[in-house]
C-alpha cells in the first residue's frame, strides 16, 4: 500500500476540522460585520488564493 508523505497525512486529518471552524468563523464575524465589509473580505480572500498559488507552482518547479 502506498502511503502519503506525514505531512499530507496531517494535511488529511485537520482538513475536516480546519474547515468548519474555518465556516463557523466567518459566520460569525458576518453577523458581526454585517455586508459592508464583504467586499474587503472576497478581495482578501482572491488576493491569498492567488498568492497561495503562485507559492505552490514555484514550489513545485523547486521540487522537479
Amino acid at each position: 500500500m502506498n502511503r502519503p508523505p506525514g505531512g499530507h497525512r496531517v494535511l488529511r486529518i485537520v482538513a475536516l476540522p480546519l474547515a468548519v471552524g474555518g465556516l463557523a468563523v466567518h459566520l460569525w464575524l458576518g453577523t458581526k460585520a454585517g455586508l459592508a465589509v464583504a467586499g474587503a473580505g472576497l478581495a482578501a480572500h482572491l488576493v491569498a488564493a492567488f498568492l497561495g498559488r503562485r507559492w505552490l507552482e514555484r514550489r513545485d518547479r523547486a521540487m522537479s
